[in-house]
């Protein structure tokens, strides 16, 4: 009879817990699910927004969008809380507490979304830019709070962490359509500079998609031998091709004007 007492209990105090907190379980989930597809709503509005004004930099589109989208979601894992009863004071001053750990132990990952602020406020470049830093380069496509993505010259996508983008040396080519290439070609010291200078611009020239060629002239010299050096902009697509093209054509012309070796005279010896 005890046992089915306890039985009759517990079933009670189950029935009131399912009574008291299912329904706010069911809210709870109902209000995670309207925040997350508030969230992505509104991010969407304000991109669309900011991308009816030209004034307005893709950078900051994205970085605005974020943010209102973070802004709902905090909004909603606290309207959660409190469904349940929990304090917000009370958790606020919590979680002040805990973001201070985390914030110790997360320093590179802060780092990261302060320099990510910086960019998108002072915007060094932006989005379509050409970007090299360290030892790899290409087009930014994504600049988030944390990283940025670019697309590399293999095509392969590259994060970037933002701290690097802010706290190393970052090259920005002309964000014009041309670009600069730079050429050097080694020539023994016995070959006449005038004439493979003059030679070297003719060769340049004959090429109809050199934009200009800002300088041709001698690089170094060297003992039996200096270089040429050539400075051309291009269209920026033909700036890979316009290198290996010329670098060819440069070599073979100038290995088929190349003298001639004499044949050495062999003397036989008549016993």
């Amino acid at each position: 009879m005890d046992l089915q007492a306890q039985w009759t209990h517990a079933a009670d105090v189950a029935v009131a817990m399912m009574a008291t907190y299912g329904l706010r379980v069911v809210g709870a989930i109902l209000i995670l699910i309207v925040g997350w597809l508030a969230s992505r709503l509104l991010y969407t509005a304000v991109v669309r927004l900011c991308e009816r004004s030209s004034r307005i930099d893709r950078t900051v589109t994205l970085f605005l969008g974020n943010g209102a989208r973070y802004a709902v979601l905090v909004f909603t894992f606290v309207t959660v809380l409190t469904t349940f009863g929990i304090a917000t004071t009370s958790f606020v001053a919590v979680l002040g507490a805990l973001g201070i750990a985390i914030g110790l132990a997360l320093q590179g990952t802060l780092s990261n979304l302060a320099a990510g602020i910086m960019l998108v406020l002072f915007r060094p470049f932006h989005i379509g830019d050409r970007v090299e830093t360290g030892r790899v380069g290409g087009t930014t496509r994504v600049i988030n709070l944390f990283y940025t993505e670019i697309d590399g010259d293999d095509e392969a996508r590259i994060v970037i962490p933002n701290g690097k983008l802010w706290g190393e040396i970052v090259r920005v080519p002309s964000r014009g359509d041309m670009a600069r290439v730079d050429l050097r070609y080694p020539r023994p010291a016995s070959d006449d500079m005038g004439a493979a200078i003059a030679r070297l611009k003719d060769l340049i020239q004959r090429d109809k998609r050199v934009l200009d060629v800002e300088a041709i002239g001698v690089d170094s010299i060297g003992d039996g031998s200096y270089t040429l050096a050539a400075q051309i902009r291009v269209r920026r697509p033909d700036q890979t091709a316009v290198r290996f093209d010329l670098n060819r054509t440069v070599k073979e012309e100038f290995d088929r004007r190349a003298p001639k070796p004499t044949p050495a005279v062999v003397e036989r010896r008549t016993g």
